[in-house]
């Protein structure tokens, strides 16, 4: 960082480098944790995948009603009703 061009830290870089150095210090090893915090972020993933997939199951089976069969969507008028209905469908 020191040049005829010097470059500046950000505080969270700064801070980042900081726990670096104090990790390899105490005799971490740098590789083997970014391994370690990957898998466990690639679990964490798995697990929100998997819970978003049971509630969507879950949800199915317990709404028979369907937002393709209200009629207020498929007449084609526009009313506070119809909007409001396909506000909450996003379409």
């Amino acid at each position: 960082r020191l040049s005829s061009r010097p470059l500046a830290w950000s505080i969270v870089g700064a801070d980042q480098m900081a726990r670096l150095r104090v990790h390899r210090a105490n005799g971490g090893k740098v590789y083997e944790t970014m391994i370690k915090k990957r898998k466990e972020k690639q679990k964490e993933k798995r697990i929100e995948k998997l819970d978003k997939r049971v509630v969507k199951r879950k949800l199915n089976k317990k709404v028979e009603e369907k937002i393709d069969n209200i009629t207020v969507l498929n007449i084609g008028k526009r009313t506070w009703a119809s909007e409001l209905l396909k506000s909450v469908r996003g379409a």
